[in-house]
């Protein structure tokens, strides 16, 4: 038997569609990945070896490996949980010119 216990949060916390928590066709990483990434503040910025390096630091050898990582995201694009653009700088701003990847990530498969 499983008894569950919710709290009633107030304040920081993100709703969750069923869909995603339960996507089968994910990794529980993928899955744990995409829900952090939708929990944070807009304009903020990672990928996968920021959040491998991040999980390094603060668990060390007990954090999953930075190829885990990137198979996650990986997993991610190919379910349609995030897209991946690249476009470039337009000049007259900083590094204008260079070429940038802009990974978005959605609650809900785009595909």
């Amino acid at each position: 038997m499983l008894i569950v216990e919710r709290s009633k949060p107030k304040k920081n916390f993100v709703q969750i569609p069923n869909e995603l928590v339960f996507d089968e066709r994910l990794s529980t990483l993928a899955r744990l990945v995409l829900i952090q990434m939708l929990a944070q503040r807009p304009g903020w910025q990672t990928n996968a070896v920021k959040l491998w390096e991040t999980a390094d630091r603060h668990r060390g050898a007990q954090a999953e490996s930075k190829r885990a990582f990137r198979r996650a995201f990986g997993e991610l694009e190919e379910v349609g949980y995030m897209t991946r653009v690249k476009t470039r700088i337009p000049r007259g701003q900083p590094n204008g010119g260079d070429f940038v990847t802009v990974l978005t990530v959605h609650d809900t498969p785009q595909r």
